[in-house]
C-alpha cells in the first residue's frame, strides 16, 4: 500500500473517531438537563441551586405582593395559567397547579423565572434575586406545589 493511501486511511480513521466522540458528548449533555412537562431544559447546575430565603409569612406576603402585581394577568388568581391575559397569548401559560410542577426544583424555577421564554418575559433585570426566590416561595405554597 502506498504510503499517500495509508495516511488517507489515517486520516478517516482520526476524523471518524473525533465525529463519534463529539457525537456523544453532544447527545449525553442533552439528556442530561432537567427538562419538565413544557419541554423548557435547564441547565442541571442551574437546577441544583436552593432556594436562601425560608418560606416564612414576610416571605410569603412579599411573594403573593409580587405574584399580583408580576405574574397574576397570566398565571391567574388560581395559578392555573388561566388569567385574563393568558388567552391572548399564542403559547399555553404554565400551571402552578399541576403535579408536575413539584417535580421542578427551586432552581430550575428560578432559572426559568430570571431568563424568560416567549411570550414570558425575564426577570432577571425586572426583580432582584430576592424577591424571585419570594415568589417561588408564594407559588409553591399558594398553589399546592410544595417544594422539591
Amino acid at each position: 500500500m502506498s504510503m499517500v493511501i495509508k495516511r488517507a486511511f489515517w486520516i478517516f480513521g482520526t476524523v471518524s473517531i473525533v465525529f463519534l466522540m463529539v457525537i456523544t458528548a453532544t447527545s449525553h449533555s442533552v439528556s442530561a438537563q432537567e427538562k419538565s412537562q413544557d419541554g423548557w431544559r435547564v441547565s442541571p447546575r442551574k437546577a441544583k441551586i436552593i432556594n436562601p430565603i425560608p418560606a416564612d409569612d414576610a416571605s410569603l406576603a412579599l411573594g403573593k405582593k409580587i405574584y399580583q402585581r408580576e405574574c397574576l394577568e397570566c398565571h391567574g388568581k388560581t395559578g392555573k395559567g388561566d388569567g385574563p391575559e393568558a388567552s391572548e397569548l399564542e403559547k399555553t401559560v404554565g400551571d402552578f397547579t399541576d403535579p408536575k410542577m413539584r417535580e421542578q426544583s427551586d432552581g430550575a424555577i428560578f432559572w426559568k423565572i430570571s431568563t424568560g421564554r416567549r411570550p414570558m418575559p425575564g426577570f432577571k433585570k425586572l426583580l432582584t434575586d430576592e424577591e424571585r426566590w419570594h415568589v417561588i416561595n408564594y407559588i409553591r405554597l399558594a398553589f399546592n406545589s410544595p417544594k422539591k
